[in-house]
């Protein structure tokens, strides 16, 4: 069949009238290569006036129609394709990229391995089959899928990449690396490439590889903005916060327009009046509100801006316009996070909890630090990990992804968390738990007797954490609710905790979390430390020794020390915060904002 994507179709000849099905067709072929979809779009759409039932014409409109976004109609003619050239490959994989597109990864997937079925080890069905089997959060196929692709496409950069990528995410850190550092070998001139070589050397803790990679890409395009984009954030990572931020100026410089590099200049430090960058972001901030509009990247600098330097009605101003937009394009259903906490409370019983008595492992290694974000996490998980027992592994996404591929590693996928949990076997478990311990080891490094996973909302998965780590210790972190709060709704995280962006949402977020503490503390099966941020901050020598002594650990003053410690990035939004000596800075913060902040104190009172 013939489609395009493949060899460069030749332009259409002038002399040649395209008055057959044919001659449309080609013309649309040379259209689509030019990149011109509308007229491409419209010669297919004159190849099935003359002939309604030609596959290569539906085949092609579809695939124009879905880069147009118009997937409905795409969808119809990739189904008249298959049902006209059903043993096709080529269809159906242009079928499934189109079903995954549409949000319909269960189709994607049907039509992927139908591709494969008629040529087995077809590398394109392999890549669409293992993105599929991801968005279903069936993770252990999607792994398995993305190794297949590899084993048959071991030179190919783009699938290497698109491989590590996923192996990344899958907390395959050592694999990862390995997959794009040979993506980077096989395509050194791909900008991606080397980009995700960065992220991930850094998600593995090789600060000083990735930033040799990246000063590599300097020297050979020493014009490049986002290479320097990338080093300002390699060195605010590491906690070199005045190169990060010299990086990050000549990034702006090369790109002026892109503000998420005024965001990400806040994060080198406080944003007073002897601070030129700052300056800057509201110079630009006045620009934009004068030309009517204001970023949502740029609003969330110059809120930073007016925030550090107490220009408090400014402040909540710039950052109302950012989570008003942010909240449009992120909707929380406040309801449906109500009755997903009323079913955790309602599964995790201590009925349940006996039943499923050693399934997990009894590693006593696990330390989780949990508690809303910006209660404090990052402070307490650096405390600990300066222990020279301990390590810190960061925020990991091991139990989210535990959580989601529940469904399908105790059934078919059709049982939804947290009832499926009823269903977990110790086979089940020791998978992940080994995985899991070997990732612990990789951060904590040789003779940790404690390692730090300080992801907050793991609060949430208690009673799972429990069941896979019944010797495991919880440190729940706890700071005024309306300081949190003030925290959040200033926060630019990057994709999740939608429910900040409305101040009654948020107020109301924040009350299930102490419902489902309130929970935990009375049913689950393992110790829990309530520490409180304000206690930490006054006495921190007191609170770190009571916290030591939970976690089992002795006392040593480095401890208290763990601001110069440079050992281990940290990627979370308190980058900076972590860096500082202790201080009551923070503390009832929220009072500045008092007059703006009514629909959440009423709120958290009610």
């Amino acid at each position: 069949m013939r489609v395009w994507g493949g060899r460069a179709s030749p332009a259409f000849p002038f002399f040649l009238k395209p008055r057959s099905a044919e001659g449309w067709l080609l013309q649309g072929l040379a259209c689509r290569e030019q990149g011109d979809l509308a007229g491409a779009t419209q010669a297919f759409r004159k190849v099935l006036r003359l002939d309604k039932d030609h596959a290569d014409a539906h085949l092609n409109l579809g695939s124009c129609l879905g880069l147009l976004g118009e997937t409905d109609e795409a969808l119809r003619h990739f189904a008249r394709a298959a049902a006209l050239a059903p043993r096709s490959p080529v269809v159906l994989l242009s079928q499934a990229q189109a079903f995954l597109d549409a949000g319909l990864p269960h189709r994607a997937l049907a039509a992927a391995d139908k591709a494969l079925a008629l040529a087995p080890g077809l590398v394109p069905a392999l890549v669409l089959r293992a993105h599929a089997l991801a968005r279903l959060d069936h993770y252990t196929a999607a792994r398995a899928a993305w190794r297949a692709a590899v084993a048959q496409a071991p030179e190919a950069p783009r699938v290497l990449n698109d491989a590590a990528t996923f192996l990344m995410q899958d907390n395959r850190l050592s694999e990862a690396v390995a997959l794009q550092q040979k993506a980077r070998a096989l395509a050194p001139d791909d900008r991606l490439i080397r980009r995700n070589l960065i992220t991930v050397l850094m998600t593995e803790g090789q600060v000083e590889a990735a930033e040799a990679e990246v000063r590599a890409w300097i020297a050979d395009i020493p014009d490049d903005a986002w290479a320097w984009r990338l080093l300002g954030d390699v060195l605010v990572r590491a906690g070199r916060f005045e190169a990060g931020r010299a990086a990050l100026e000549k990034a702006w410089d090369l790109a002026p327009a892109d503000d998420s590099i005024a965001v990400a200049l806040t994060t080198t430090g406080r944003m007073g009046p002897d601070v030129p960058a700052a300056d800057r972001i509201l110079a630009r901030e006045a620009e934009a509100r004068a030309q009517g509009g204001l970023s949502v990247d740029l609003a969330y600098a110059a809120g930073k801006v007016h925030d550090d330097r107490k220009e408090w009605d400014a402040a909540f101003a710039a950052y109302s316009v950012a989570n008003q937009t942010k909240g449009r394009l992120q909707p929380f259903d406040a309801d449906a996070h109500d009755d997903e906490v009323a079913a955790l409370i309602d599964t995790f019983t201590p009925a349940l909890f006996e039943r499923l008595r050693g399934v997990g492992s009894p590693s006593e290694v696990p330390v989780f630090v949990v508690g809303l974000p910006r209660s404090g996490t990052t402070l307490v998980e650096q405390i600990i990990a300066s222990h020279p027992e301990a390590g810190g592994a960061g925020e990991l996404t091991h139990f989210p992804r535990l959580e989601a591929e529940l469904p399908w590693l105790t059934g078919d996928g059709t049982q939804a968390y947290p009832a499926c949990v009823a269903g977990l076997r110790p086979e089940t478990l020791a998978p992940f738990t080994a995985a899991y311990l070997e990732t612990l080891a990789h951060f904590g490094g040789a003779g940790a007797r404690r390692v730090v996973d300080k992801l907050p909302n793991n609060f949430l998965r208690l009673g799972l954490i429990a069941l896979a780590f019944p010797r495991a210790r919880v440190v729940f972190c706890q700071r005024d609710l309306a300081d949190t709060c003030l925290s959040l709704h200033f926060q630019n995280f990057m994709g999740a905790h939608a429910y900040r962006h409305d101040l009654r949402t948020l107020g109301r977020y924040a009350r299930a979390s102490l419902r489902l503490k309130a929970h935990w503390e009375t049913v689950l099966p393992l110790p829990l430390l309530t520490l409180d941020y304000a206690a930490l901050v006054a006495d921190p020598e007191t609170e770190s020794r009571r916290l030591l002594d939970f976690v089992g650990l002795s006392w040593d003053p480095a401890v208290l020390a763990f601001h110069q410690r440079r050992v281990q990035p940290v990627a979370t939004a308190s980058r900076w915060q972590v860096r500082q000596p202790i201080t009551t800075r923070s503390v009832a913060r929220w009072r500045a904002y008092e007059s703006h902040l009514g629909p959440l104190l009423e709120t958290l009172a009610d």
